[in-house]
């Protein structure tokens, strides 16, 4: 190891002294022949570099991902400032959006009253599909799901195309507490506190 001593010279001083055999050659753009002496150190572990400025730039430093080679971003936060950009993993839906579907594209859809989400038997013969806890469906349904989430069985009374009343005893929440029902259903007389699916 060397270092180039900012000592240049045109010519090359007497070669045969030992002291002067430490001048060699540099490569230039002054187009003259110019040498430079060639100081070796040799106590290294005494050396001391205090390096001291306002403001030091260190150009071209990057961080990679080393399995997908993606480089982290800069963005700026401040006049003169920048940061490491961080993306958000807030899953609030004020913040980001999580969106449940299959491979075929069929998204799942949010109960907003429930804060849950809608569950649908699949069947391509059905068009319709509404979810009540009250009031009348919009349509007369080909099939029903009744859903009770109470610690305790409900009764659920219904009113068929047929004019008939009928009433359906459902289990209680964590045992035989989902009912499918091919019924056609005009009217609800009373959910007992279940969740409702028509289809047609």
């Amino acid at each position: 190891m060397f270092n180039l001593v900012n000592q240049l010279s045109s010519t090359e001083p007497n070669v045969n002294l030992c002291h002067n055999n430490s001048w060699i050659k540099v490569d230039n753009n002054a187009n003259r022949t110019l040498f430079a002496q060639a100081a070796y150190v040799t106590n290294l572990d005494d050396l001391k570099i205090n390096v001291q400025s306002p403001n030091i730039k260190i150009g071209s430093v990057k961080l990679e991902d080393s399995s997908s080679g993606m480089m982290a971003d800069i963005v700026s936060v401040a006049p003169g400032s920048g940061a490491l950009r961080v993306i958000s993993q807030d899953l609030e839906s004020t913040e980001d959006d999580v969106t449940i579907g299959d491979r075929n594209g069929n998204f799942a859809s949010v109960n907003s009253t429930l804060s849950a989400l809608n569950v649908y038997i699949t069947n391509p013969s059905f068009t319709k599909c509404e979810t009540r806890t009250s009031g009348t469906p919009s349509f007369v349904s080909k099939q029903i799901l009744i859903y009770n989430n109470n610690n305790t069985t409900a009764n659920v009374s219904l009113t068929l195309s047929s004019g008939m009343n009928c009433q359906i005893p459902i289990g209680s929440y964590g045992h035989n507490n989902t009912l499918s029902l091919n019924l056609e259903v005009v009217d609800v007389n009373d959910y007992s506190g279940c969740i409702i699916n028509f289809f047609a």
